[in-house]
């Protein structure tokens, strides 16, 4: 099926809107910016990567993940049980910093789609930077809790 075609169906109702005050957003995880947009929407385009915050604990240094789309193309279905609905996804942990990651952001996209290459380099550098906060601040209240 199309894109297009999916889009008509699932831009009014689905799992990921969320329509408050006038505005139209989407939690879709594939979705950088949070905008409910056709160029935007991650669960219905095929080469979808999405920048998400780790469950971390205190003292790692890295707090990002990496959320790429598989192709159901070459996936196998789950014959136990039965999982055809699912959108196959893999996460990707950023162990060696966020320069990995943005190369790995660029050469998913490609030249193809840069302004969704664009948004998620984006939502990449600002989650680095609220996590250098973050760890600042943990460092400043161990040393209060030294003194």
């Amino acid at each position: 099926m199309s894109q297009s075609v999916l889009w008509e169906v699932v831009k009014g109702n689905n799992a990921f809107l969320v329509k408050r005050n006038g505005l139209t957003l989407s939690t879709d995880p594939f979705n950088n910016t949070g905008v409910q947009t056709y160029s935007s929407t991650g669960f219905i385009t095929q080469n979808a990567i999405g920048v998400v915050p780790t469950q971390s604990k205190v003292n790692q240094i890295n707090n990002v993940n990496l959320v790429a789309r598989k192709s159901t193309k070459f996936q196998q279905v789950d014959r136990k049980t039965k999982n055809t609905q699912s959108v196959y996804a893999s996460t990707l942990s950023v162990k060696h910093g966020i320069h990995t990651a943005s190369r790995v952001i660029r050469k998913r996209f490609g030249t193809r789609r840069l302004g969704l290459q664009k948004a998620a380099l984006r939502k990449l550098v600002k989650l680095n930077r609220a996590n250098a906060v973050r760890r600042r601040n943990e460092i400043a209240a161990t040393k209060a809790q030294k003194k």
